[in-house]
C-alpha cells in the first residue's frame, strides 16, 4: 500500500511524499491502531507523521529537521488516494 501526501510549505514550495509500509509500521507502533483502522482514526498529525517519515527515509541518512520543527514549515496538506498493491491476478 502506498499513500501519496503532498506538503505545501510556508515558502510556497510543495513536495509529494509517498508513505509506504515502513511509514505505516511506525504509525501503527506510535498510535496503537492498525492500518485497517486508519480511515476512521487518522487526522492531520497522522498524515504529517507519515509524510515526515517518508521524507526522512528518502533522505538517505542526510540530516533532516526534527518533526516538530519541520511541521512549523507546513502550510497545507493534501492526501491523495491510496494506491493498492496490484496482485498477479490483476496484471
Amino acid at each position: 500500500m502506498k499513500l501519496p501526501i503532498t506538503i505545501e510549505y510556508t515558502d510556497g514550495t510543495s513536495e509529494t511524499f509517498t508513505a509506504q509500509p515502513p511509514e505505516f509500521v511506525k504509525w501503527e507502533a506510535k498510535t496503537g491502531f492498525t492500518i485497517q483502522q486508519a480511515g476512521e482514526k487518522m487526522g492531520i498529525s497522522d498524515f504529517l507523521f507519515l509524510a515526515y517519515n517518508s521524507m526522512k527515509r528518502n533522505a538517505g541518512g542526510k540530516a533532516v529537521k526534527p518533526l516538530e520543527a519541520w511541521t512549523e514549515t507546513v502550510a497545507d496538506v493534501t492526501v491523495q488516494e491510496i494506491v493498492p498493491k496490484v496482485t498477479g491476478e490483476e496484471v
